[in-house]
């Protein structure tokens, strides 16, 4: 009895010893995990708070910033262009003016050419009625005719050559086209080759005349020609289109138009009108004995 007594109290003492687990000495994983995971939580909520709360003014002051700048550009573009649009008008309303002055100058000018033909007019009739009085006022009178005819001064009428001279059909480089230069080389071939009066569309050339490039166009006595250009030269029609062939001058312009078909067209008239010089400059006078 005594022996079972004692292995019941070994056994119980071991089943309460099994019965009542001991506490561990470390926490449990789930524990650890939970408690890791709330803490970062509440640690980054509270972050999130201090930032906000820290931020909120900066924030919105940003936001006040931007939308002053988003006037402030708003406000140049606005003035940029109200100050173009009152640009481009006042361009428009100048180039008007000055359009109108320039058709109102080019006005003037061409009354006061027709006022100096007028008087022209005027003093040729004045000098043909003094003239014809006296056998000396005739030969005075064939003077000036022939001076007249020489300086462009005066009219002429009479037998000649007339040259017309164009571009190149669908001319497409200024090879193809007639320059300033072909012009000249074409009156001063006429010139050498017997021509006594010369005029290019209408314009009488004297010693003093200019031919030359303005722009796009070639002027004459500061007249702007328009294509195709008409040279009429009075003089022998049976001995001047064949002394221009053989000058050097000629030699050029036939060599333009087989390279470049420039168009070179001359013919013989029996009876041309050449006109006197509209721009005449006085170089040189004196006063008549007679009237001293």
């Amino acid at each position: 009895m005594s022996a079972e007594s004692d292995r019941r109290s070994d056994r119980g003492s071991h089943s309460g010893t099994t019965g009542s687990r001991p506490a561990p000495t470390h926490p449990d994983l789930l524990d650890r995990v939970t408690a890791f995971s709330l803490d970062e939580d509440y640690a980054h909520a509270s972050r999130r708070d201090d930032v906000g709360a820290h931020a909120g003014p900066r924030s919105r002051r940003s936001h006040a910033t931007a939308l002053v700048v988003l006037a402030l550009f708003g406000v140049l573009i606005v003035t940029a262009a109200v100050q173009t649009s009152r640009n481009a008008v006042s361009a428009a309303q100048d180039r008007d003016e000055l359009i109108t002055q320039i058709q109102a100058r080019s006005a003037d000018v061409e009354s006061t050419r027709e006022r100096i033909q007028s008087v022209r007019r005027e003093v040729e009739q004045l000098e043909a009625r003094y003239f014809a009085a006296t056998s000396e006022g005739q030969a005075v009178s064939n003077r000036l005719a022939r001076l007249g005819t020489n300086t462009g001064s005066l009219p002429v009428a009479g037998p000649g050559v007339r040259v017309v001279v164009d571009d190149a059909p669908n001319a497409s480089s200024a090879q193809q086209e007639v320059l300033d230069k072909d012009l000249q080389k074409l009156v001063n071939g006429l010139w050498a080759s017997g021509a006594e009066a010369i005029s290019i569309n209408g314009q009488r050339l004297t010693n003093l005349s200019a031919i030359r490039h303005a722009g796009s166009a070639i002027t004459v006595n500061y007249r702007s020609l328009a294509r195709p250009y008409v040279v009429s030269a009075i003089g022998d029609p049976n001995s001047i289109p064949a002394r221009f062939v053989e000058s050097d001058h000629g030699a050029e312009w036939l060599d333009l138009q087989a390279t470049f078909g420039l168009r070179f067209d001359m013919t013989s008239e029996e009876n041309l009108t050449l006109p006197a010089a509209t721009r005449l400059d006085l170089r040189y006078a004196t006063q008549p004995k007679a009237a001293r």
